[in-house]
């Protein structure tokens, strides 16, 4: 009897043997790790904006080293130009440099106060067309980023043209006289950037521009020749997207 009870152990044994050989081997375990795509600010960009300027002139008026009046005149309008950079990324950090370049359609009028005839010899009335037809800078920025977003700050050089055009009458003589000036200041900022598909992103960005004060003297034929000393600044909100290459 000992001997089929044994052929049947070792049969029920190495049918067992081979039935797990035949089963699929488990997948090994792995720790579940959320995906997270990698976003980084390094690298070219360049892109357009579009926004709006809000600028301001203050001009003392003087006429034979005696000063007779001081005027203020806004300059509003759209802007839109390009802007060009290069970012490099150190953890959150951010660290670039940018220049851009805008035509503005900013502008503005003022009726200056008159010259007295006891400063200029005879009443002299004025008025002043002012306008500001481009501008531009050259930044550097740095900025923390987290989450394809950016938070920077901005500063550095500023140039602007400012053109104005005066009419100016003394009794019954009238005249009218243009000057163009190019103006160097500086600039501070801030902005906000996300980053969008296809190396895309775009912000929103505010800067102020100081171009300081410069003097001018008007002369017009017949009239007494009228000097200002002008300071220009000026606010910039804009909007913008950039390619990332």
């Amino acid at each position: 009897m000992r001997s089929p009870l044994i052929a049947i152990a070792i049969l029920s044994v190495t049918s067992a043997v081979s039935y797990g050989a035949d089963l699929p081997r488990p997948i090994p375990y792995k720790a579940y790790t959320p995906y997270e795509k990698v976003r980084d600010w390094t690298g070219f960009y360049a892109g357009v904006n579009l926004g709006g300027g809000f600028a301001n002139t203050n001009s003392d008026f003087s006429s034979g080293g005696t000063g007779f009046a001081s005027a203020s005149n806004n300059l509003t309008g759209f802007i839109a130009g390009g802007q060009l950079g290069y970012n490099w990324q150190s953890g959150p950090a951010v660290f670039g440099v940018e220049a851009d370049f805008q035509y503005s359609g900013q502008k503005g009028s003022i009726v200056a106060p008159p010259c007295p005839a006891a400063v200029c010899g005879v009443a002299t009335s004025a008025s002043y067309s002012q306008s500001i037809p481009w501008f531009g800078t050259a930044r550097a920025r740095i900025g923390y980023a987290a989450d394809g977003w950016m938070l920077y700050a901005t500063g550095g050089y500023a140039y602007a043209d400012l053109k104005s055009d005066a009419v100016a009458t003394a009794g019954a003589t009238t005249a009218a006289a243009s000057q163009t000036q190019f103006r160097n200041g500086w600039t501070i900022g801030a902005g906000a950037e996300m980053m969008l598909g296809n190396n895309w992103s775009a912000r929103v960005e505010y800067l102020y521009l100081d171009f300081g004060t410069v003097s001018s003297a008007w002369v017009l034929p017949g009239i007494p020749t009228v000097n200002a000393e002008t300071r220009l600044y000026d606010n910039v909100v804009r909007a913008g997207v950039n390619y990332r290459f």
